[in-house]
């Protein structure tokens, strides 16, 4: 498994894992596309990564954009949301099959309507940091 795909799924992991989460979006999060999803719900849009190990280790940094949809609770419903996420980020439980995690925070989140002018979205940047096993 790569560390791309390993981080992905710690990730998704550590969501599915929450209360809080769990509460807001039952089993609505996903990393794949997923057609006509029922609202809210939240999924991986986008995973950057860039190399960020020393001599000594070989390390990954992975940025994860996740999108949260809501359309029936409004921006506040959204805002929710976000806050639920940041919180399983920040006190998940994290494992790799191969290596940990150093590093899971949030640096971004913000919420705002949508074209439709009935939908909200959701957008929270996440910066992990993982090691491989040595």
């Amino acid at each position: 498994m790569s560390a791309e795909s390993g981080v992905q799924a710690a990730l998704i992991g550590v969501l599915k894992a929450d209360a809080g989460v769990a509460a807001i979006f039952g089993p609505r999060i996903y990393d794949d596309e997923t057609e006509a999803p029922a609202y809210p719900f939240v999924r991986v849009e986008r995973h950057e990564c860039r190399p960020a190990g020393s001599s000594l280790c070989e390390a990954t940094e992975h940025v994860v954009t996740l999108a949260v949809s809501s359309r029936d609770g409004g921006v506040r419903e959204a805002r929710e949301a976000l806050a639920a996420l940041r919180t399983a980020v920040d006190l998940g439980v994290w494992s790799l099959p191969q290596g940990r995690i150093v590093l899971a925070h949030v640096t971004y989140g913000d919420a705002m309507r949508q074209a439709d002018r009935r939908a909200f979205r959701g957008v929270i940047r996440i910066r992990i940091i993982s090691e491989e096993a040595a």
